[in-house]
């Protein structure tokens, strides 16, 4: 038995997908539906989809959990705009695995070994038009170096190969990579178990390249120690609280056999490369196992659960980078339907130095993925796109307020890229130009937020107390009306008795220098 206390629930796939449920955040599918049919009904809904009767064995399978920023906030805990905070906090506080024997890993319920493996019958599907074969989008990877005994966690996709084996991406630059290569080059096999069916949270840690225990960052990022259990023929450390576990070994004979195409996050396809050959040796799953894919490719970028969990990473290195050019923003956005994390905006508050946006583009320009950077005053909403391209029309002037740069390294795959892999950057100072005087022309019209707080009974009586705004002559008066008070204010101004002001505001007397009848 393991001492600690551990809930093997509650960073379940199943209990999380309750919680969407209850918010109202998934398409549930009662009837049956085919598995070449699945990603078409996944990527024409905003929300997750579960289906209850998938393929011929009837799976139950969820898509697109970490598709959305509500869904995101809702694995936290937290509401939309403190994710990147809770972020930011949970990594301050690292926590570690705690291995719990086999006996008690709900994800060992239901053990299958030798001939009692068949991948066919697990839930790959073909996920895009020209995808080389069907495939599992949501694996989580666990591997240890054998050499240095570091912890290794990831993001894989799993392409069916035959009834014991599969294909798997690694190809581009990951730890995992070096590792296995490593591996070849001693003639050895590496051991990996891949977790399908996890919570949102353990695929933002796996998204990560970090020096630390990745195991133990999983942990850190749920805010609790994770419940680890070791393999059942490979002895290699995976949530034990997942789903489903398939467990095997990338074979010590190297990059042999052509992988892919496969969507990609760019919204093009990846291309047909080399890659090795996985070996299942167990399959391990609870008994009442949810299955997932995730929305991975395609058109609907913004809909990708990649997408939305790497927005947070970068808003919170964008948090990081303006603080530490002595910038406090309003507010940070990673925008969602721009690929691969490339679109930020920023707002700044009022009443700063001049010259912050500049200051902030520069900031915002460090971060590796981020190529366009649109900077606003904290009176638009960074998240809302119409108040962003009303700042854009009316306050950006391109010859002003563009600021250009080139000579950066590229991010992973960056299909913008040149011959040296460098990208060029550009940001958008979208706000008020510094010093403008706050006028009435430059004030943004919103719609009247009444607080009645009714102090006269007459509108000569408010006016009395100094020059006022017509919605302010109602809170003086308590009304909820206004038609009343503007019959008495052209009473008052048959008698003679009233003017008006340059900014609009109604006040007693006759016209004052700078103000018109």
């Amino acid at each position: 038995m393991f001492t600690e206390s551990i809930d093997l629930d509650k960073f379940r796939l199943r209990k999380f997908a309750r919680r969407l449920i209850e918010i109202g955040e998934v398409d549930i599918h009662d009837e049956p539906v085919a598995m070449a049919d699945l990603s078409a009904i996944i990527e024409a809904t905003p929300k997750a989809t579960l289906f209850k009767r998938a393929g011929p064995q009837q799976y139950e399978m969820i898509a697109a959990v970490a598709g959305g920023r509500r869904r995101i906030a809702a694995a936290f805990g937290v509401n939309e705009r403190e994710i990147a905070d809770e972020y930011t906090r949970r990594m301050s506080k690292p926590k570690q695995m705690v291995e719990i024997p086999s006996g008690e890993a709900p994800v060992h319920e239901v053990v299958k070994t030798g001939k009692d493996i068949d991948l066919t019958t697990l839930p790959f599907h073909l996920q895009h038009q020209l995808d080389g074969a069907p495939y599992i989008s949501s694996a989580i990877d666990y591997s240890v170096d054998p050499v240095t005994g570091k912890r290794n966690v990831g993001c894989r996709r799993l392409m069916l190969r035959d009834r014991t084996t599969m294909r798997s991406n690694l190809s581009q630059p990951s730890d995992l990579k070096g590792i296995y290569v490593a591996a070849v080059a001693r003639g050895e096999r590496l051991p990996v178990s891949f977790a399908v069916g996890s919570h949102p949270i353990d695929f933002l840690a796996a998204a990560h390249r970090f020096a630390g225990d990745e195991f133990g960052l999983i942990g850190t990022l749920r805010g609790e120690n994770i419940p680890m259990v070791r393999g059942i023929t490979n002895g290699v450390p995976a949530p034990a609280d997942a789903e489903m576990i398939i467990e095997g070994y990338f074979d010590e004979l190297g990059y042999r056999e052509k992988e892919g195409p496969y969507g990609e996050f760019w919204g093009f396809y990846g291309p047909v490369h080399d890659d090795p050959v996985f070996h299942v040796t167990a399959i391990t799953m609870r008994k009442d196992v949810l299955f997932q894919t995730v929305v991975h490719g395609g058109r609907q970028i913004a809909r990708m659960d990649s997408t939305n969990l790497s927005c947070i990473t970068v808003e919170a290195a964008l948090w990081k980078a303006l603080r530490a050019a002595g910038i406090e923003p309003a507010a940070v956005y990673a925008v969602p339907s721009a690929a691969s994390r490339t679109m930020a905006r920023i707002a700044l508050k009022r009443g700063g130095q001049n010259g912050m946006a500049r200051v902030a583009i520069a900031a915002a320009f460090s971060v590796v993925s981020v190529r366009h950077v649109t900077i606003v005053d904290d009176d638009i909403d960074p998240t809302n796109a119409e108040e962003v391209d009303w700042a854009m029309s009316a306050r950006y002037r391109p010859d002003r307020d563009t600021v250009q740069a080139s000579g950066f390294p590229a991010f992973y795959m960056d299909p913008t890229a040149d011959d040296e892999r460098l990208v060029s950057k550009i940001g958008f100072d979208a706000t008020a130009p510094f010093g403008q005087k706050d006028i009435l022309v430059n004030r943004r019209p919103l719609p009247p937020r009444m607080n009645p707080a009714p102090r006269f009974q007459t509108v000569r009586q408010a006016l009395e107390a100094g020059p006022l705004y017509f919605m302010q002559i109602m809170e003086a008066l308590g009304s909820d009306d206004g038609r009343e008070i503007a019959m008495e204010l052209d009473r008052l101004r048959e008698q003679g008795g009233l003017s008006r002001l340059d900014d609009g505001r109604w006040q007693l007397g006759a016209s004052a220098p700078g103000g018109a009848h």
